[in-house]
């Protein structure tokens, strides 16, 4: 089958780099984001967990929206080259299955992110507003959900239908894969959340387990 064409963003995550100071300071905000929410969490706060000053966080980041959003850059790395070689695949079936092994294996090992990006109507308002991660969000979503994605266009009224449709499963699917984050889970060995999560996963988007 043919590979999936999107279009490339103007910047990959993964040219986004990040000192080491930098990245202490997304490690603790993103625990703190995870406990507390973005509203809930202030610059005092992730300056308190690292026991430095909060000048030193502003001479690494300016607002909390910028370490939101870095948060979001530095964790995605692994996703964005995970989604690039789902695009490149020919098989569109195995691709699909291995990019969404990959995203249930990233939820299980950053159980903290997913707890802080999991109904956080601050953390996503900021988010959606950053492209580069909005891009590579409908890019999964294209390849998971969009089973026509890639091969050929549509016409007439029932392309918007689908594509309205598509919004179901999106939603759905983002609820599996996210509930690896549910304090209930915590004690739930790592391998068999990932097999149980990606068995239902597969059974949503029609894939085979």
């Amino acid at each position: 089958m043919r590979p999936t064409t999107t279009a490339r963003p103007a910047v990959r995550l993964a040219e986004i780099s990040y000192s080491a100071a930098q990245v202490r300071v997304l490690t603790a905000a993103l625990d703190l984001f995870a406990d507390n929410g973005v509203a809930g969490t202030t610059l005092q706060m992730i300056a308190d967990r690292m026991g430095v000053t909060k000048a030193a966080i502003y001479h690494q980041f300016r607002t909390k929206e910028e370490i939101v959003i870095a948060t979001a850059d530095h964790h995605s790395v692994p996703l964005e080259a995970a989604v690039e070689r789902a695009e490149a695949a020919q098989d569109r079936v195995e691709a699909r299955r291995e990019l969404l092994q990959q995203l249930i294996d990233f939820a299980v090992r950053n159980r903290a992110g997913v707890s802080a990006w999991r109904g956080d109507p601050v953390m996503t308002r900021i988010l959606m507003k950053h492209e580069p991660f909005r891009g590579l969000t409908e890019r999964i979503y294209t390849l998971l959900v969009n089973e026509d994605a890639g091969a050929g266009g549509d016409d007439g009224a029932g392309g918007e239908e689908r594509e309205n449709d598509s919004r179901i499963p999106a939603a759905i699917l983002v609820g599996v894969i996210t509930a690896v984050g549910q304090p209930g889970l915590a004690a739930v060995d790592p391998q068999i959340l990932r097999e149980q999560v990606f068995r239902y996963a597969c059974r949503l988007l029609n894939l085979p387990d």
